[in-house]
């Protein structure tokens, strides 16, 4: 099972449920139902495992990065909605 590096340094196995949650929140948040956007979530979703499942470990940024990268090439308002709620509701280390 892979390993998740969270941001402030504690691990916990991956959860694949959080990665389709948070794109899913991402659609929601950018205005668009998950099911009018459902074949390009169920895409990114499963690039994004077959990448993880390729390694150990990986870090939180890492997974996210990922993510906004995938959403950038085949959904960038998507991807514009995830940054604008990080800037808004997530802090800094």
């Amino acid at each position: 099972m892979v390993k998740v590096i969270k941001k402030r340094g504690s691990v916990e196995g991956f959860k694949p449920s959080k990665i389709k949650k948070s794109l899913e929140k991402a659609a929601i948040d950018a205005g668009y139902s998950v099911n009018e956007k459902k074949e390009i979530l169920d895409s990114v979703y499963a690039t994004i495992n077959k990448k993880l499942d390729e390694k150990d470990e990986v870090k939180t940024d890492t997974i996210r990065a990922c993510l906004l990268n995938e959403l950038d090439k085949c959904e960038p308002y998507i991807a514009r909605s995830w940054r604008s709620f990080d800037k808004r509701y997530k802090s800094p280390l």
